[in-house]
Protein backbone atom coordinates (compact mmCIF):
# COMPACT_ATOMS: atom_id res chain seq x y z
CA UNK A 1 0.00 0.00 0.00
CA UNK A 2 1.31 3.11 -0.80
CA UNK A 3 1.34 6.41 1.44
CA UNK A 4 1.11 10.31 0.44
CA UNK A 5 2.25 13.33 2.77
CA UNK A 6 -0.87 15.72 2.48
CA UNK A 7 1.32 18.42 1.51
CA UNK A 8 2.05 16.58 -1.46
CA UNK A 9 -1.26 16.86 -3.03
CA UNK A 10 -1.48 19.43 -5.43
CA UNK A 11 -4.87 20.81 -7.63
CA UNK A 12 -3.72 18.26 -10.03
CA UNK A 13 -4.24 15.15 -8.02
CA UNK A 14 -7.11 12.94 -7.96
CA UNK A 15 -8.40 13.11 -4.50
CA UNK A 16 -10.92 10.73 -3.55
CA UNK A 17 -12.81 12.25 -0.01
CA UNK A 18 -14.37 8.63 2.01
CA UNK A 19 -16.07 10.44 4.80
CA UNK A 20 -19.34 10.80 5.39
CA UNK A 21 -21.75 14.04 5.22
CA UNK A 22 -21.49 14.52 8.60
CA UNK A 23 -17.64 14.90 8.88
CA UNK A 24 -17.48 16.39 4.92
CA UNK A 25 -19.78 19.56 6.01
CA UNK A 26 -17.74 20.14 8.83
CA UNK A 27 -14.45 20.26 7.06
CA UNK A 28 -13.35 19.53 3.37
CA UNK A 29 -10.09 20.69 1.07
CA UNK A 30 -9.79 23.26 -0.89
CA UNK A 31 -8.37 21.43 -3.34
CA UNK A 32 -10.59 20.12 -6.12
CA UNK A 33 -11.73 16.23 -4.95
CA UNK A 34 -14.09 13.71 -5.28
CA UNK A 35 -16.86 12.50 -2.11
CA UNK A 36 -17.96 9.10 -2.42
CA UNK A 37 -18.49 7.70 1.21
CA UNK A 38 -16.83 4.62 1.99
CA UNK A 39 -18.94 1.60 2.30
CA UNK A 40 -20.18 3.15 -1.61
CA UNK A 41 -16.85 3.21 -3.08
CA UNK A 42 -16.56 0.99 -6.35
CA UNK A 43 -13.04 0.46 -7.12
CA UNK A 44 -14.02 -0.36 -10.96
CA UNK A 45 -16.62 2.01 -11.10
CA UNK A 46 -14.55 5.08 -9.92
CA UNK A 47 -11.73 4.37 -12.19
CA UNK A 48 -13.76 3.19 -15.22
CA UNK A 49 -15.23 7.04 -14.49
CA UNK A 50 -12.02 9.25 -12.65
CA UNK A 51 -8.93 7.44 -14.00
CA UNK A 52 -10.08 5.65 -17.59
CA UNK A 53 -6.27 5.50 -18.52
CA UNK A 54 -5.30 4.75 -15.33
CA UNK A 55 -1.83 7.03 -15.19
CA UNK A 56 -2.48 8.85 -12.30
CA UNK A 57 -2.68 7.90 -8.57
CA UNK A 58 -5.86 7.89 -6.75
CA UNK A 59 -5.17 9.56 -3.62
CA UNK A 60 -7.92 8.44 -0.75
CA UNK A 61 -8.74 10.71 2.38
CA UNK A 62 -10.85 10.19 5.52
CA UNK A 63 -10.30 11.85 8.72
CA UNK A 64 -7.17 10.25 10.02
CA UNK A 65 -6.04 7.62 7.45
CA UNK A 66 -7.39 4.24 8.78
CA UNK A 67 -11.08 4.09 6.36
CA UNK A 68 -8.98 5.50 3.81
CA UNK A 69 -6.71 2.16 4.10
CA UNK A 70 -9.54 -0.05 4.14
CA UNK A 71 -10.18 1.72 1.01
CA UNK A 72 -7.42 1.59 -0.63
CA UNK A 73 -7.19 -2.38 0.40
CA UNK A 74 -10.58 -2.88 -1.98
CA UNK A 75 -9.04 -0.89 -5.01
CA UNK A 76 -6.58 -3.25 -4.23
CA UNK A 77 -8.62 -6.31 -3.92
CA UNK A 78 -9.86 -5.03 -7.27
CA UNK A 79 -6.45 -5.18 -9.62
CA UNK A 80 -5.51 -1.30 -8.86
CA UNK A 81 -2.39 -0.71 -7.38
CA UNK A 82 -1.95 2.93 -8.10
CA UNK A 83 -3.88 4.59 -4.88
CA UNK A 84 -2.45 6.30 -1.74
CA UNK A 85 -3.77 6.89 1.62
CA UNK A 86 -3.71 10.51 2.46
CA UNK A 87 -1.28 10.20 5.94
CA UNK A 88 -2.95 11.38 8.66
CA UNK A 89 -5.83 11.92 6.47
CA UNK A 90 -8.10 16.00 6.78
CA UNK A 91 -6.38 16.00 10.31
CA UNK A 92 -2.75 16.27 9.36
CA UNK A 93 -3.76 17.87 6.19
CA UNK A 94 -4.91 20.93 7.55
CA UNK A 95 -1.57 20.52 10.40
CA UNK A 96 0.45 20.31 7.47
CA UNK A 97 -0.78 24.18 5.93
CA UNK A 98 -3.21 22.12 3.32
CA UNK A 99 -6.01 24.37 3.01
CA UNK A 100 -8.96 23.37 4.81
CA UNK A 101 -12.53 25.18 3.83
CA UNK A 102 -14.79 24.78 7.65
CA UNK A 103 -18.47 25.75 7.71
Amino acid sequence: MRFIKPEKLNKHSIILDVRGDAEYIKERLALPHITIKADDVDPKKFMAQYNPSGDKIVNILCTSGGKASEVAMRFEDAGFDNVAVVIGGIIEAEYEGVEVLKN
